[in-house]
């Protein structure tokens, strides 16, 4: 359960761990959800965003004004082992 407060320092848990036979799990999960809430805890934030970044690869209907080097490369490749 304390764990799962990973978002949580060491120093806020420190009352918990350190009384954790006296605490129930509730009370456990009451008293650091308090923490939480009192330290301002955005969960959201947490979450990393994974940018994506996606190619046309068919440069003919491409809608980039130009595809990069690299992927110019792999078709020309391709187009050579088709031959």
């Amino acid at each position: 359960m304390i764990d799962s407060f990973s978002m949580l320092s060491d120093e806020d848990k420190k009352d918990v761990i350190e009384n954790i036979d006296n605490y129930s799990l509730d009370d456990i999960e009451a008293k650091l959800s308090v923490i939480c809430v009192r330290n301002k805890v955005i969960f959201a934030a947490e979450e990393p965003e994974n940018e994506v970044t996606t190619y046309n690869l068919d440069e003919k209907n491409s809608a980039e004004p130009e595809v990069p080097a690299w992927i110019r490369a792999i078709n020309e490749v391709v187009s050579q082992r088709e031959k």
